[in-house]
């Protein structure tokens, strides 16, 4: 591995893999190094550990313009101390890179309310395939092909560029946050209140559902015993405003059928949210994620518990994001139950399954991997030719062969 000290020496690097037709693997924290296929081509993996400095930082204006490989958790603290933030939630951020997260299309919890990664990124740098360094955003959003790089890097996986510098939109910080919970007693109830919520005047930042004994205790224990559904509601904003929105989502939960429902105290939001922001980073056997529809929300759930009653599952039930934990493979094996079974559901509700763990590789394949793609892989193909003609970035690893 090597860590190039700047983002010229990186285009040097890379130009001289492109003559050689050498692999490129890039990575920053490597905390997804399990996500995509495994790689079969022998290569050099350039890291960006050493790029992790502030550029620009405009406070008046919301934007803070960094360099790829800065930590999460060191750009976290660099916007707190202004009174600022970059709601993205990711998991292990004190190695996780602001360039990995967004090159995975890495997003939290907070998606619901406050957006995901392509909404807050508004410009970028990056080295391509050959070698050449090219950046968008700002007032050149896209360049003369017609690209929008910030949202074409986006969850590409390293394979159209190495991600050098990002700008990115940050806000302030919530005066107060809050969190309701309440027992989900049956789907039905489920579906009421995932509906509800995604009109509730309250506005909820973050909308989970929790299904799994680990969630108990972290949601205040007592009457929400083992083996029932919980559902999480983040409320954010002024004091006045919090304190009204948390007395109408007790008020909707409850209308919807669900039970229990409460405030957790300070100690205990803080653990359940840092608790659902590590969940995909899960050392489960196999973590799954299901991009579908709220809709789709309920009945992805029970096809995930019929797979397997003991897996954990952590919800983004407002966006339709299903993420599934299996300590044991689902019996049958891992192609019966993503590709058979749980794809074919999924696909009914416009979404897709996608594996984000599978640390021991079994029956890893594309269709398990990735899933149905979303756009035709030839169209994909031609804008992957364009930034790496000789198919040296990341090879193998993502949807490209």
């Amino acid at each position: 591995m090597i860590e190039p000290a700047s983002s010229t020496e990186i285009a040097s690097q890379l130009l001289e893999c492109y003559e050689q037709s050498m692999a490129v693997y890039p990575v920053g924290g490597q905390t997804a190094l399990d996500y995509g296929l495994p790689a079969t081509t022998v290569g050099i993996a350039v890291s960006t550990k050493a790029i992790d400095q502030v550029i620009d930082f405009p406070v008046r204006d919301l934007t803070i313009t960094v360099e790829a490989g800065i930590p999460m958790q060191r750009l976290a603290k660099l916007l707190e101390a202004e009174g600022l933030m970059l709601p993205l939630d990711v998991p292990q951020a004190v190695q996780a890179t602001l360039g990995g997260v967004i090159a995975t299309n890495t997003n939290g919890p907070r998606r619901f309310g406050l957006g995901t990664v392509r909404d807050y990124v508004i410009g970028i740098e990056a080295v391509n395939g050959k070698g050449q360094l090219f950046h968008g955003g700002g007032r050149v959003v896209k360049n003369v092909a017609g690209y929008d790089f910030c949202k074409l890097l986006t969850g590409s996986l390293g394979t159209l560029g190495v991600i050098t510098a990002v700008t990115v939109k940050v806000k302030p910080i919530s005066e107060q946050t809050t969190t309701v919970v309440a027992v989900v007693p049956n789907g039905h109830s489920g579906e009421t209140a995932i509906a509800s919520m995604l009109v509730s005047e309250a506005t909820p930042v973050a909308v989970q559902w929790l299904q799994g004994e680990c969630w108990q205790q972290l949601c205040g224990g007592g009457s929400k015993a083992a083996g029932q559904s919980i559902m999480a509601i983040q409320l954010a904003g002024t004091t006045v405003d919090v304190d009204w929105s948390q007395a109408t989502v007790l008020r909707e939960l409850k209308a919807a059928g669900l039970t229990d429902g409460s405030i957790l105290d300070p100690s205990q939001q803080q653990a359940l949210w840092s608790a659902v922001c590590e969940f995909p980073a899960n050392e489960a056997e196999l973590v799954i994620q299901v991009q579908t529809v709220s809709s789709g929300v309920v009945e992805i759930i029970a096809k995930c518990c019929e797979l397997n009653a003991d897996c954990v599952i952590q919800a983004a039930a407002g966006d339709g994001v299903v993420t599934v934990a299996f300590e044991q493979l689902p019996t049958g094996g891992i192609s019966s139950a993503l590709i058979a079974e749980l794809a074919p559901l999924a696909a009914r509700f416009h979404g897709n399954v996608v594996t984000l763990k599978n640390p021991q590789a079994v029956e890893v394949t594309a269709g398990s991997m990735w899933g149905r793609l979303s756009a035709p892989l030839s169209i994909m193909q031609s804008v992957k030719e364009q930034f790496d003609p000789r198919g040296i970035l990341n090879p193998g690893r993502f949807i490209f062969k």
